[in-house]
């Protein structure tokens, strides 16, 4: 028999599932345009510029689970997530793109381009934690955290635009507690709202920091197989080296 205070087996191993999956949601691209030139010359480097955020981009959670962060300057801490989120982003497409053969290096924005040099200029749309609660409990999308992006590939000083797309990484639409645990579990396993808070959900600014970091590199990451799928139609790279990114419709 299960005492009062204690969660039983059952509820333990449905609230690890639906915490190991959180990671696990989608990623996906939009294209919004696509020049159609071909047999472009390849590209002697690409210069990836810094992601920028608007102001109202950021959205923290603020619910009854939120710990109190170690950063209690608003305005910091929303700056510390920007720069996190970019850091992440940028990480990924330059690994990404040097795996496929290219010179990348990173540029403070404005850098001049050349006219033989590619150049990635990105921006956040949303970086929204959602609700880790309504998440756990209803699933199915509700509270969900995403990451939003908007990217632009050009060549030359011109800019000349080769392709514009958005990518969004969001923590997915698995079902919650109130789908899963067994009728029951709850009362008899004692699963309350102190339990959730101290056993299986990770709060606070550093938690929130790691969540938005997974998905800016998630986005960067189908970003690069998108640009991949591009290159190869160029002829800049084999085919066996494409990764096919996921398409949103």
């Amino acid at each position: 028999m299960v005492g009062r205070g204690r969660v039983g087996a059952p509820v333990v191993s449905c609230i690890a599932v639906l915490f190991c999956v959180a990671a696990c949601g989608q990623t996906a691209v939009r294209s919004l345009s696509r020049t159609q030139i071909t047999n472009l010359p390849p590209p002697a480097r690409i210069l990836v510029y810094d992601f920028t955020m608007d102001e109202a981009a950021v959205k923290e959670y603020q619910g009854i689970l939120r710990q109190q962060p170690s950063e209690t300057n608003p305005a910091e801490r929303e700056s510390q997530i920007k720069r996190h989120a970019s850091e992440a982003a940028v990480f990924e497409l330059l690994n990404g793109l040097r795996g496929l053969g290219f010179s990348v290096a990173r540029a403070a924005r404005g850098t001049p381009v050349a006219d033989n040099e590619l150049l990635i200029d990105g921006k956040f749309l949303t970086v929204d934690q959602g609700d880790p609660l309504r998440r756990l409990l209803i699933g199915f999308g509700s509270g969900a955290s995403k990451v939003e992006t908007r990217v632009g590939l050009y060549m030359g000083n011109d800019r000349r635009k080769l392709l514009d797309f958005t990518t969004r990484s969001d923590s997915g639409k698995m079902p919650g507690a109130a789908a899963t645990v067994p009728a029951g579990a709850a009362v008899q396993g004692g699963v309350t709202a102190s339990v959730i808070a101290g056993g299986a959900i990770g709060t606070g600014y550093k938690a929130y920091r790691t969540d938005v970091a997974q998905m800016a590199r998630a986005t960067a990451e189908q970003s690069v197989r998108y640009l991949s799928e591009y290159f190869a139609r160029q002829g800049w790279i084999r085919a066996d080296q494409v990764k096919k990114a996921r398409i949103a419709y």
